[in-house]
């Protein structure tokens, strides 16, 4: 454990968790609904954050094949025409990069930390671990929308 991440970093492990529980017991079908024509359906949300996720962990020294690259690079959006892998893909995916980010948290140096990102987050510290903590946010937020999606497909609220 990092002191000056520490916040961040439980929020992460909280998250490993919780991107689980918010695609459980949804169908790729439901998965693939948009609920309007300007909301993103379940399944890019979760490619996405995954995608994000594999990010994360490179930003902080343990960099990994990212099995989405270039499918959200300068803030693409949604396009239906195209393919997007399974949820049982993406959890799969999901579950290498929590692993990766497990052994990032327990490596990355303070240092590292305190230095100058090259992705410049909207919170104003522009340092590895600010740029992290920005991520931490971010991660949360898809996850809570990928929860109330799950709700309105399935009735069932995600669980803590």
């Amino acid at each position: 454990m990092k002191k000056s991440i520490y916040p961040a970093e439980i929020i992460l492990l909280m998250n490993s968790r919780l991107f689980i529980a918010a695609i459980e017991g949804v169908s790729d079908e439901q998965a693939n609904q948009r609920i309007s024509d300007h909301n993103n359906p379940l399944i890019w949300l979760a490619t996405h954050t995954t995608w994000a996720r594999f990010n994360i962990c490179a930003m902080l020294g343990k960099p990994a094949k990212n099995p989405y690259e270039g499918k959200f690079e300068n803030f693409k959006a949604f396009d239906p025409k195209d393919n997007y892998p399974t949820l049982a893909e993406v959890k799969v995916e999901w579950n290498k990069a929590s692993e990766l980010l497990k052994e990032a948290l327990n490596t990355v140096t303070e240092e590292h930390l305190a230095a100058d990102s090259p992705l410049k987050s909207p919170i104003g510290d522009f340092t590895f671990g600010g740029t992290v903590a920005f991520l931490a946010q971010h991660e949360s937020y898809d996850i809570g929308q990928m929860a109330f999606l799950k709700k309105y497909h399935t009735k069932v609220a995600m669980k803590y």
